[in-house]
């Protein structure tokens, strides 16, 4: 009773109860439904493209059925490019009125129409066909709703439902950006004072000389390429480097891990056991041998050039047939090699065959019994092999010449055709071949004159993987140069003392699973997921492992710092530096060598640089690249086509070089082009670019908030 009277007595006591336990109340709806407030939908929306939310469950769920690679952060970054297109034409499609109807859905799926994701899902690869048989039994199922009872009975994977709804996304995608696409490419229409201009320039052609002096006739310390020239290269191609989303850059130090020389001593001891097994190895054997001995055996005879070119010359002039040479070293690895024969050879033959293919035990029985037929009829009757030929060859090399094949060159025919063809054949005689895929009669017609020396190997091979103690002290020398260091100022300073390499990235952004200089994996997402968290010239306090992707050892360990925050739109100097010097200098040289060359002609100019006067014919303004190597250069096609005829041009500065072009002769005049075909010319360019460019458009117009880092990044160190 006491207490009941002081409540009684203190109204804001009350009041403080029931406002706390509301507001307990509406806090937990909040953190367990993931509805609209302040902590709700950092976990559940992943990204807004414009009026469209992506959910992360969504995509989630969607991800353990779409994954189209083996590597699942590559399956990841997929899934995201195709919900961002998806998105993006969404937001079009939906205010334009554009869809997908339930019937056009059906038809696109079951049929005649097929789209293209279901022909890529349900087609045979060899023929195109679309398994309709296995569609119409899926919609029979879907018509009955049997879907369970077919899951249950083997018929369909577990997991068909959700398969099937993201394939009718993807089907319906793809027809969105079909109708959108050609919305507007059927605007797109060339007037007919355009087409006749076009016409006339595709006529207008020209023969023209042109000289070309490369960039590097100049040293690269020639030029100094400073930040105002970096900023005046970026300002005129600054599409190229426009950044659409928020981007870092990394600085990092990496600690390879190579095989010390003890690690060396290990694999030598190894192939020095097996050379002296190898020597005692019956030459049947030799091939079993190199195989299980982790090497290689084709039994094909290799030119000198061919061979490892650590040993080619001591197998080609050294070595007795039988005999094993090694260890040596070639690359990574460590390596044994066997001569197992060795003789000059033809450089070509020509051979006539007929061939009947097999693959079925029933199908060799049948070729075996033509061809032992064929063979009795032409040793009695040599002459007619044409006729034969034309009747019963099936091969495709070789039908439309009756057989015949000329200059065939060693390693171009099947081993055992190879190997009769150059070794054991003789000329004029008819033999019956066997081959992975089906029986030959051949006849060896003629060998070359000319010969090459050529070897038969084998080879033995070990890689020389680091040991777990090399690995284990570059991991130690790694975390002993990162103590201590509490920023990248630090870090530099630190590895330019003890000759270190700081490596600097390009931009990478919050999707990236691989970066060139280290690797893929969990480690590069643990860096990014760093990298979006942390202030610029933050180190990291963790070393980043990667894994040797074809020996499975630890092969580099990485020390990271957070270079540059690059945001939205156009990057600093300093973050394109390194990636556009080169670009650059280029231009700077191009620069210093027109200076050069202006009021030279053209023989002066080729003299002066010793490269030659090219002539190129039938060049005209419509045209997207060059002869002679010369390829995509605009302003030299534009010069082309409009400097007097006998003129020599300006110096050009262009994308390989600096050119001098002169016209040399006119096509004749008065003819008009044909106005339609060049209507139709330019019409096709200008469709043909839309689908592509239209997403790209689409998404420089439409907001994308990318939340990635959010949901990707929690509980990631």
């Amino acid at each position: 009773m006491a207490l009941i009277g002081k409540i009684r007595n203190n109204p804001l006591l009350v009041l403080l109860f029931i406002g706390g336990g509301i507001l307990l109340f509406v806090l937990s709806d909040i953190m367990n439904s993931g509805s609209s407030g302040p902590i709700g939908p950092a976990e559940a929306m992943m990204a807004r493209v414009g009026e469209i939310e992506i959910e992360r469950n969504d995509f989630e769920r969607t991800l353990s059925v779409a994954g189209s690679s083996a590597d699942a952060y590559q399956s990841r970054e997929n899934l995201w490019r195709y919900y961002l297109t998806e998105s993006l034409l969404r937001n079009e499609t939906e205010l334009l009125g554009l869809e997908v109807t339930r019937p056009e859905l059906e038809e696109l799926t079951y049929g005649p129409r097929y789209s293209p994701v279901i022909r890529q899902s349900y087609g045979d690869p060899q023929t195109g066909q679309v398994n309709a048989q296995l569609l119409n039994s899926v919609r029979t199922r879907i018509q009955e709703n049997s879907i369970t009872e077919a899951i249950e009975a083997g018929e369909l994977p577990p997991n068909f439902v959700d398969i099937w709804k993201y394939q009718n996304r993807q089907v319906s995608t793809q027809r969105l950006q079909e109708k959108l696409s050609a919305l507007v490419s059927k605007a797109m229409y060339a007037p007919s004072w355009m087409a006749q201009k076009y016409a006339d320039e595709m006529s207008a052609n020209r023969r023209v000389a042109v000289v070309r002096i490369p960039f590097d006739e100049l040293d690269n310390d020639a030029v100094e390429v400073t930040d105002a020239d970096v900023q005046r290269f970026i300002e005129e191609n600054e599409s190229q480097f426009n950044n659409l989303e928020e981007t870092r850059q990394l600085a990092y130090v990496s600690f390879d891990v190579n095989a010390t020389p003890e690690d060396s001593a290990a694999v030598r001891s190894l192939l020095e056991e097996a050379a002296e097994e190898w020597r005692n190895t019956p030459s049947r054997d030799d091939s079993l041998f190199a195989l299980t001995a982790n090497g290689s055996y084709t039994g094909t005879y290799l030119t000198e050039a061919e061979l490892a070119p650590s040993v080619a010359d001591v197998v080609m002039n050294e070595m007795e047939i039988g005999e094993v040479y090694g260890p040596f070293t070639e690359g990574s690895i460590m390596a044994l090699v066997k001569l197992i024969d060795r003789r000059p050879m033809a450089d070509s033959v020509t051979i006539r065959r007929i061939v009947r293919n097999a693959t079925i035990p029933t199908q060799f029985t049948e070729a075996n019994r033509l061809i032992d037929s064929l063979q009795n009829v032409l040793s009695a009757n040599p002459g007619q092999f044409a006729q034969l030929a034309g009747e019963f060859n099936r091969d495709p090399r070789s039908l439309a010449t009756n057989g015949v094949l000329e200059n065939v060159t060693p390693g171009e025919l099947q081993p055992p055709v190879n190997r009769l063809a150059f070794v054991t054949g003789e000329t004029g005689r008819f033999y019956k071949v066997r081959t992975q895929t089906g029986v030959q009669l051949v006849e060896i017609v003629r060998r070359s004159s000319t010969t090459t020396p050529r070897a038969k190997v084998a080879y033995a091979t070990e890689s020389m993987i680091p040991s777990k103690d090399t690995e284990d002290n570059a991991r130690a020398r790694a975390e002993q140069f990162l103590a201590g260091k509490s920023s990248l100022e630090e870090l530099k300073s630190a590895a330019q003392a003890e000759g270190y390499t700081v490596g600097t990235t390009g931009p990478l952004g919050i999707g990236t699973f691989n970066i060139p200089a280290m690797g893929n994996g969990q480690d590069v997402r643990e860096m990014i997921c760093w990298a979006f968290g942390a202030d610029k010239g933050d180190v990291s306090g963790f070393v980043y492992t990667f894994t040797d992707p074809n020996f499975f050892y630890e092969n580099k360990y990485v020390v990271v710092g957070l270079e540059n925050i690059l945001a939205e739109g156009v990057p600093p100097v300093a973050a394109l530096r390194e990636t556009v010097t080169p670009a650059v200098r280029n231009q700077l040289k191009g620069e210093k060598l027109a200076s050069e060359l202006s009021g030279q002609d053209l023989a002066a100019a080729a003299s002066r640089y010793s490269v030659p006067v090219d002539t190129l014919n039938a060049v005209n303004f419509t045209q997207s690249s060059l002869a002679q190597g010369i390829g995509a250069e605009p302003k030299v096609i534009a010069a082309a086509a409009t400097v007097a005829t006998g003129t020599v041009s300006q110096p050009i500065v262009g994308r390989n070089g600096v050119y001098l072009v002169m016209p040399l002769s006119d096509a004749p005049t008065g003819a008009s082009g044909n106005l339609p075909g060049a209507r139709q010319v330019i019409n096709a360019n200008s469709r043909n670019r839309v689908p592509q460019q239209l997403l790209t458009a689409l998404r420089n117009e439409i907001e994308v908030e990318d939340q990635r880092v959010n949901t990707e990044c929690s509980g990631l160190r």
